[in-house]
């Protein structure tokens, strides 16, 4: 009995320890509980150029679903279908999240992230996509940095991304 009782301790101390490297890991999300509500209308006719000591992300989402980007711990925005969004950012380390928004419990725990050191007067981009894996991890979220080159032919075939978060 005292063997089982241990046994049963260290198990649950060996998903508590789980639990908070994983919520460390999403520390670059937002808050779970906030959804968006997104629409993409028009394409861009153009790439910006980052604003004076600041530099430019885009974020480019390919595929059928809607996914919630973070920075540093808060959404900045939504992308749904070939969108994109862009944002500003200052110099220095920042972490990137994209979390699958779903009806689905299951899929809103999806997320990929990606470190990133801006400078100032550059412009990133990232591509967002979901991909089908197998029986049992059917569902993968991507998320990747992108050349210029790639990236501006991205932003420059994808809508714009409008969201605001649901109340």
């Amino acid at each position: 009995m005292k063997t089982f009782l241990a046994v049963m301790i260290l198990s649950c101390l060996a998903f508590a320890q789980n639990d908070a490297a994983i919520a460390k890991a999403k520390a670059a999300c937002g808050p779970g509980e906030i959804h968006f509500n997104v629409e993409a209308e028009n394409f861009s006719d153009s790439v910006n150029q980052p604003a004076g000591g600041k530099a430019l992300v885009y974020v480019i989402a390919e595929g059928p679903i809607t996914s919630r980007i973070g920075l540093n711990g808060a959404w900045v925005g939504a992308v749904e279908g070939n969108s994109h969004l862009s944002f500003s950012v200052d110099p220095g380390e920042h972490h990137l999240c994209a979390s699958w928004q779903s009806i689905f419990l299951k899929q809103n725990k999806i997320v990929a992230l990606h470190g990133f050191n801006a400078e100032a007067g550059k412009t990133y981009y990232f591509r967002v996509r979901a991909t089908v894996q197998g029986k049992n991890a059917p569902y993968l979220l991507d998320m990747e940095p992108v050349n210029s080159d790639q990236g501006r032919y991205l932003v420059l075939n994808s809508k714009v991304s409008e969201s605001q978060v649901k109340k």
